[in-house]
């Protein structure tokens, strides 16, 4: 099996060794030789740690490699397909039918076969050195892939190298275990964007005029525009907030307790400055028109496009995000009930939370879209505990056998569904914007405070404010025009209220003044609730 090492490490994240080992599926003694090849460990004593973005670049300066430029001791992988150190002890020497030299032996790192084309002298070194048992890296020891800094001009500094504070951030990751994964890298970037800031300044010698020297540029970058490299309000907030749980667990760590204890209070930012940062534009979701445009759009000749489909019509019928999409597997939907359940034990669930979700009101092509796809899996020879929307191979024909099929591992499936819905309509839409739209769909639909809760709650917020603060906020566009119909609006007198309630409740006589007067007014009113209905 070719091995090309294209998983890419966190870049803000730091691993120990047995994290790399577990994250590539190699051993102890390939990642030592991967530090002898270039791979530069973070500073300090006790055990190796490793910078994600270190790790990426010394996978991709390997691939750049190729087979040129190779040293002594470097062979190429039919395996990994990159340049590595092959076992010594099993090198050989073979002559081709043109008369060149073809050294062979065994990979350190996947025991795979190793080669490389000699000439002469590159013969004649390598014979000697196997000769006299000569360490190979060794006699290329002028010809490293890098310099090694000397002379009076330092090297530039690079953001991406292992700095003075990967074995603190390496400790704080215990600590964040308790944070989603998408929240722990939240808080790296912005411990990272503090430490770049400074140059790799060590978290020891931070002072308070430091943090202040921070903050002033957070709040300046607030009144720049996006093109210019500016952050929105709710980037410096999330940033200033992180920094600040940051130094408040850091003051508790030894080696740290002599800073000062006000340094997370530093953080905190000014109303003032921070109600003049520039506003983003909302983020665009689709009506519920335009997601059963978007899903009618949408190719169903073969299976794999029937799939992508559901995959839509079923992120708007029950609201769940990517990553528990791709999670889920058939017992799952209950289109008996008109639920889904998110099982954090087999799903890929936000901060690990289970509930079960109530279909939302969607229109039925959305519906149908869901159930149907459903019923064809189920015909397929397809179970409960087999994935929902499964990979493509498993899709070209029935499946056999007992072993269940496994969900999707990642969320790539569900984007390129959107990407490809979204098309069809001329816009581009994320799978998240399913979210908004739904939220949207309840600010028309719920008029009770009880059913805007039962609502929020089948989306899988704990409350209220969380929903109506980050989903479905209303357009500027939208607020113009309820206003503008509210002004229009003729407002009724005592009498006329007291007429058309006459009228609902079949007092008056059909075919008189009064029974025409009413009728007039009701109509109108209907009309006017007509034109102020608005759908986001």
């Amino acid at each position: 099996m070719s091995r090309l090492y294209k998983i890419r490490a966190k870049k803000h994240r730091v691993y120990d060794v047995s994290e790399v080992m577990a994250l590539y599926d190699i051993c102890r003694n390939t990642v030592s030789n991967w530090v002898g090849a270039g791979l530069i460990p973070s500073h300090g004593a006790g055990p190796q740690l490793f910078r994600g973005c270190e790790l990426n670049r010394f996978h991709r300066d390997r691939r750049a490699q190729g087979r040129q430029n190779m040293r002594l001791d470097q062979f190429f992988c039919l395996s990994c397909k990159v340049a590595v150190t092959a076992y010594q002890a099993s090198l050989r020497l073979d002559q081709t039918e043109s008369g060149n030299w073809l050294a062979a032996g065994t990979c350190s790192e996947c025991n795979a076969t190793v080669m490389k084309l000699l000439d002469a002298t590159g013969c004649d070194r390598l014979r000697e050195a196997l000769r006299t048992n000569a360490n190979l890296a060794e006699i290329d020891e002028g010809k490293d892939e890098k310099p090694v800094g000397v002379g009076t001009k330092s090297p530039p500094h690079l953001p991406e190298w292992p700095s003075m504070n990967d074995r603190i951030i390496h400790d704080w990751r215990l600590y964040a275990g308790r944070y989603d994964s998408k929240t722990m890298d939240a808080h790296l970037a912005s411990i990272r964007d503090f430490e770049n800031f400074f140059d790799g300044l060590c978290f020891s010698q931070v002072q308070d005029k430091d943090v202040g020297k921070y903050r002033k540029w957070l709040l300046d970058k607030g009144l720049s525009t996006q093109e210019e490299g500016g952050l929105s309000a709710s980037t410096i907030r999330h940033r200033a907030s992180h920094l600040a749980a940051f130094f408040k667990w850091l003051g508790k760590q030894d080696g740290y307790r002599r800073q000062s204890s006000n340094l997370p209070e530093y953080f905190a930012l000014p109303r003032q400055q921070m109600a003049t940062a520039l506003a983003r534009p909302d983020k665009d979701y689709p009506t519920m028109e335009e997601a059963v445009e978007m899903v009618q759009s949408m190719p169903r000749l073969t299976r794999a496009q029937r799939r992508d489909r559901a995959i839509v019509a079923c992120a708007f019928l029950t609201g769940l995000r990517a990553a528990a999409l791709s999670s889920m597997r058939l017992k799952h939907l209950d289109c008996d009930g008109k639920t889904a359940t998110q099982d954090a034990r087999e799903m890929r669930a936000k901060n690990g939370k289970s509930f079960i979700v109530r279909w939302f009101p969607v229109p039925a092509p959305i519906l149908d879209c869901v159930v149907d796809w459903k019923a064809e899996l189920t015909g397929n020879g397809f179970s409960s505990d087999d994935a929902l929307f499964p990979d493509i191979k498993y899709l070209a024909a029935p499946k056999t056998g007992i072993e269940p099929v496994s969900p999707l591992l990642a969320n790539g499936a569900v984007n390129r569904a959107f990407r490809l819905a979204s098309e069809g309509i001329g816009r581009a839409f994320s799978p998240h914007s399913a979210r908004h739209s739904l939220k949207a769909l309840g600010d028309r639909l719920c008029i009770s405070a009880e059913e805007r809760k039962a609502w929020s709650m089948n989306l899988g917020h704990e409350n209220v404010v969380i929903t109506d603060t980050h989903y479905g906020k209303m357009t500027d566009a939208t607020r113009m025009q309820v206003l503008e119909s509210l002004s229009r609006k003729e407002r009724n007198t005592d009498d006329e209220k007291e007429l058309m309630l006459r009228y609902y409740s079949h007092q008056l006589v059909a075919g008189t003044p009064e029974h025409k007067m009413a009728r007039k007014l009701v109509r109108k009113l209907e009309a006017e609730c007509d034109d102020t209905e608005v759908i986001e």
